[in-house]
């Protein structure tokens, strides 16, 4: 029985294709590439069916039988495609080469095939057959159809994550399209935007969402469709760990600025998450700068975690010490102890027995969150009097903090000598550089000596004189020629010197002379102006005496010795 044919129309076909371009947001260069990818994968799979069936014939073979047997090279396949003007022609090329040198006759003839004489074609040229797309028949349709679908979902692939590859790993705000057991959302600004698709293990617990609601998602990555689910290209998510850490960076500004990291997440979505933290800055509490006054930056966070029951999180700080990190999960419950199984990866957690399903959780959350913190296969729980009927040898918590502070040592002293032999490193690098720098010193002193003591009869400098030009700068070289000897150099320096000591002196002798006429001239007694008169000065020393001696005044007692005896 004869194949069904089903005869292509090529105003169909381009309608078809202009609608792609549209729907899909793809250029139309695009699509036309596309086409011609098609066609020449489908025509060349014409052709091997065709000729596979003139072998059978001729070898009288079951087809399935011979099925292998053939394999033809890609045609070469031009196709003039005009979607404007509804123009869709393909050629079948031939390209042109010497007799000696044909390889495969379905992409080759000869130069001296009449096909090649009389179109004038010369070697290197390609002889063209047009195809009637009558002759496809159904089967060589659907192949067609196929590739093209494959080409377009790459493109609509490529297309999306030139759109989105800036946003990856970050959370967009969408519009809820369709929501039933799947979440169709829009993430573009309008109904013509790229569409994903949130399943119900990407939700929140159990959220719920009506068509027309803001829904906020986290873009995990661009993939490959699944069948002929346009919607999954994009993979988006607000289930995963990577939407709780953007609520994170986006709501707390110590870890957007880099000031506290994120170390771990540990994540049940719609029940309960566990949140690591650390800091290098000493001053900053990691856990709490997350949590704020009041808890307000984690209810910031913890209120975009599901629209009915909300997800809780739980803020710890980050300890090396797995011991300390463990108690930090298990918080406010007081580990006694633990035991560690590395082979197995297994972790035992002595608590009080009061306290054994407070550390545990409410079905089990509190341990399996640790455990995926701690990256270990299974924790066990257990209180202290059953580790004791077990027989369980366990280290105790108070052991842990000691590991823990002899380590902070270690650390501070390899940190204080890592600080030392970088300042003694710095110290001999500016040493040697000094070195470096005299032995410049000397080696040039060394040369001026030498010559110096080189007897020269002429030396001749050569000056460059640097004229600056707006445009470009011109050096002009000026050769001086001195002719004076070292002798006659000498003797001129002698002479200035000699001429420059006499001056001095000179000048000294004249500053001498002129400070002894100032003491000579201090030296004579100076005029004072007087007060009184010469006769004032008579008559007051004639006063003096009248008061003081009076004429009838007799001495005579004063003469006598006995005067002086008694």
């Amino acid at each position: 029985m004869a194949k069904k044919k089903k005869k292509l129309e090529n105003g169909a076909f381009l309608v078809y294709f202009d609608n792609i371009a549209k729907e899909k947001k793809i250029d139309r260069e695009v699509v036309v590439n596309a086409i011609k990818e098609a066609f020449e994968t489908a025509y060349t799979k014409k052709l091997e069916d065709e000729t596979r069936s003139l072998l059978n014939t001729k070898t009288k073979k079951v087809n399935n039988k011979s099925k292998d047997g053939t394999r033809l090279s890609n045609a070469l396949v031009r196709c003039d495609v005009d979607l404007a003007n509804n123009v869709l022609d393909f050629y079948h090329q031939f390209k042109v080469v010497k007799e000696d040198d044909i390889q495969d006759d379905f992409i080759e003839i000869s130069d001296e095939d009449p096909r090649a004489v009389n179109n004038n074609l010369k070697v290197g040229d390609y002889y063209e057959e047009k195809v009637d797309l009558a002759s496809f028949t159904k089967g060589d349709v659907d192949k067609f159809i196929s590739v093209f679908k494959q080409q377009i979902n790459a493109a609509e692939k490529n297309a999306l994550f030139e759109t989105f590859k800036g946003k990856i790993g970050e959370i967009v705000t969408g519009v809820v399209e369709k929501s039933d057991n799947c979440v169709l959302v829009n993430l573009g600004s309008s109904r013509d935007g790229a569409l994903a698709t949130l399943y119900r293990k990407d939700l929140i617990g159990d959220e719920k969402f009506n068509p027309g609601d803001p829904i906020k998602v986290y873009i995990e990555s661009i993939g490959a469709s699944k069948g002929d689910k346009k919607d999954d290209l994009i993979k988006i998510s607000r289930s995963c760990s990577g939407f709780l850490k953007k609520l994170f960076f986006n709501e707390i500004h110590e870890i957007y600025d880099g000031t506290v990291e994120i170390v771990g997440i540990a994540r049940i979505p719609g029940v309960k998450a566990k949140v690591s933290v650390t800091t290098k800055d000493p001053n900053v509490d990691p856990s709490g700068a997350c949590i704020g006054p009041n808890g307000s930056r984690i209810q910031a966070v913890v209120s975009q975690l599901g629209n009915k029951t909300k997800e809780k999180v739980d803020v710890i700080t980050y300890k090396e010490n797995r011991g300390l990190y463990i108690q930090e999960c298990l918080k406010p419950v007081q580990v006694i102890g633990i035991k560690f199984d590395d082979e197995k990866g297994i972790a035992t957690v002595v608590v009080p027995d009061e306290f054994k399903n407070q550390a545990i959780g409410q079905r089990g959350v509190n341990a399996i969150l640790t455990r995926m913190l701690l990256n270990l296969k299974e924790i066990k729980i257990i209180g202290v009097s059953e580790a004791v009927e077990q027989n369980i040898e366990y280290k105790l918590f108070e052991e842990f903090e000691v590991e823990a502070r002899e380590e902070q040592r270690r650390k501070t002293r390899e940190e204080s000598l890592r600080k030392a032999n970088e300042t003694i490193a710095k110290v001999i690098k500016e040493e040697e550089k000094a070195e470096d720098f005299l032995s410049k010193d000397e080696t040039l002193v060394e040369e001026e000596e030498i010559i110096a003591e080189t007897p020269v009869e002429e030396v001749k400098e050569e000056v460059e004189t640097i004229k600056p030009k707006k445009e470009e700068e011109v050096i002009e070289k000026v050769n001086v020629a001195t002719t004076i000897s070292l002798d006659d150099l000498e003797a001129s320096l002698e002479e200035e010197k000699k001429n420059t000591q006499e001056t001095y002196k000179k000048k000294k002798k004249e500053t001498k002379v002129e400070e002894t006429k100032v003491v000579k001239d201090e030296s004579k007694p100076k005029e004072k102006m007087s007060i009184y008169t010469d006769e004032e000065l008579e008559a007051l020393q004639d006063e003096e005496f009248d008061e003081e001696f009076d004429d009838d005044d007799s001495f005579e007692e004063y003469d006598d010795d006995s005067y002086y005896e008694e």
